[in-house]
């Protein structure tokens, strides 16, 4: 979906981007908002199996929460703190790995 540029944007914006600047600047940040209700939603899912590696639906669903913590963790308005990495890098790891059955 194409979004309109907005009146207030930077004149050296290009018109052939579809996202304010704001966005492309903390990309992560925006695919972190957009991932964390995605996730909630699938680890909610009434699931039909669950990726390789897991013994059971409750052990896919406490990665899948790992991940979510992780992509919480970076959201817009978020500070990461040190503390933090270790938590990010594990959901992020996790998201990398199993991307591809992120489905049902």
């Amino acid at each position: 979906m194409k979004r309109k540029k907005r009146d207030d944007d930077s004149e050296n914006w290009s018109y052939k981007n579809d996202y304010p600047i704001e966005e492309v600047w903390g990309t992560y940040h925006y695919i972190a908002r957009d991932m964390v209700p995605r996730l909630k939603a699938f680890k909610a899912l009434d699931k039909h199996g669950h990726a390789p590696g897991f013994k059971d639906i409750a052990d896919w669903n406490n990665a899948i929460q790992k991940m979510i913590d992780a992509f919480e963790l970076v959201g817009p308005n978020k500070v990461v703190y040190s503390d933090d990495y270790p938590i990010i890098n594990e959901g992020l790891d996790l998201f990398r790995k199993y991307f591809l059955n992120l489905w049902d």
